[in-house]
C-alpha cells in the first residue's frame, strides 16, 4: 500500500516537473497595444484652426474629410470619416508636405503607427496591428524603406516569420519562417 502511493507521489511530482518544463519553453506572444484616435485632437484642432470645412469624398455614402487649417503655422490637418461617422484616418502637412499619417479600423484602433518624417523621410521604428490591437508586424524604417529585422506575427500573436531587409532594402534579402 505503502509502495503504490509512493508511486502515486513520484508520478505526480513527475507529471508537474514535466508540465513545468513544458510552459517553460512557450514562445513569447506579439504585444497588444489598444491605441485608437483621441478625440481630444479633434477639439484642439478646433481651438487652434483659422478655417475648418468638411468635404465629400465619391459617394455621398462613402467618405468625408474634416480640414483643420492653422495659417499661422501653414499646418492643414485632415480627418477621414466612413459613412458611419467612423474616423479611418488622420493626417497632417505643413506646406502641402504630409509629416503625419495614420489609419484607423473602424473600432478605433490604429492599423500601423508610423514614426513622423524628419526631414522628409520616416526613420524609426514602425508597427501594424492586427484590429484587436495586436502587433502583426514591426521594425525598423530608415529613409522611408524597411530596414534590418521585420518581425511578422498570426492573429494569435505567434512569430511566424523574420524578414532580413538590411539597410534600406525594397525586398527583403531573407526570410525565415518560425511557425
Amino acid at each position: 500500500m505503502c509502495d503504490l502511493k509512493m508511486r502515486e507521489m513520484i508520478h505526480l511530482i513527475l507529471l508537474g516537473l514535466l508540465f513545468f518544463i513544458q510552459s517553460c519553453g512557450q514562445e513569447k506572444l506579439s504585444d497588444i497595444e489598444v491605441i485608437k484616435f483621441d478625440t481630444k485632437e479633434i477639439d484642439d484642432l478646433k481651438r487652434t484652426s483659422d478655417t475648418t470645412y468638411t468635404e465629400q469624398i465619391g459617394r455621398a455614402d462613402f467618405f468625408t474629410v474634416d480640414y483643420y487649417i492653422n495659417n499661422k503655422d501653414s499646418v492643414t490637418s485632415k480627418i477621414f470619416k466612413d459613412s458611419l461617422g467612423n474616423i479611418v484616418g488622420f493626417n497632417k502637412s505643413k506646406n502641402d508636405k504630409v509629416f503625419f499619417v495614420a489609419e484607423y479600423f473602424p473600432n478605433g484602433q490604429i492599423m500601423g503607427k508610423l514614426p513622423e518624417r524628419r526631414n522628409g523621410e520616416l526613420d524609426g521604428v514602425a508597427r501594424y496591428y492586427y484590429e484587436d490591437g495586436r502587433i502583426r508586424s514591426e521594425g525598423q524604417l530608415k529613409k522611408g524603406l524597411w530596414s534590418g529585422q521585420w518581425k511578422e506575427y498570426d492573429k494569435g500573436g505567434h512569430l511566424i516569420s523574420i524578414d532580413e531587409y538590411g539597410d534600406g532594402n525594397v525586398n527583403p534579402i531573407k526570410t525565415t519562417k518560425v511557425k
